[in-house]
């Protein structure tokens, strides 16, 4: 779970690059910093004490107020005209993952587990395509033969 929450953060992880690579752009840093701090990370964290501690690692209870959060961001970074991610948002996302995601990891396991399948099914489905694919080569041969 803690992987899709952390998609924002390793989607495009060369941010570092982008203000060399787009130099139209001028960020206001120290702007948008206050701007996510008031608009987006309180409203955030006054939905994520609404839900209680036990909760949070639930994905069904937390994607509503996460959601909430990204799409806060991008939109107060398009209006500061910075870039998305950048350093400062990397820096709160793994804030907001460490103070509330912490011990996601950690939950009990899945009550069904996923098993291998049996090691005879495995290869008789990896089998069958690969022994067909010269039958399909000499088939194709052979017609391309009986035209000529």
């Amino acid at each position: 779970m803690i992987l899709y929450l952390l998609i924002p953060v390793l989607i495009l992880k060369n941010f570092q690059d982008q203000e060399m690579s787009y130099p139209g752009r001028h960020c206001r840093a120290s702007e948008l910093e206050k701007l996510i701090h008031f608009y987006c990370e309180d409203v955030f964290h006054m939905e994520m004490m609404s839900i209680s501690t036990e909760d949070r690692c639930v994905l069904d209870n937390i994607i509503r107020p996460y959601n909430d959060l990204t799409t806060c961001l991008e939109q107060l970074i398009d209006f500061m005209d910075c870039y998305y991610p950048n350093p400062t948002i990397e820096e709160l996302f793994l804030t907001i993952h460490t103070m509330y995601f912490n011990n996601c990891s950690m939950e009990i396991p899945l009550e069904d587990p996923l098993e291998d399948a049996p090691q005879g099914v495995v290869i008789a489905l990896t089998l069958i395509p690969v022994s067909l694919i010269p039958v399909l080569v000499y088939l194709v041969v052979f017609k391309s033969k009986v035209q000529e």
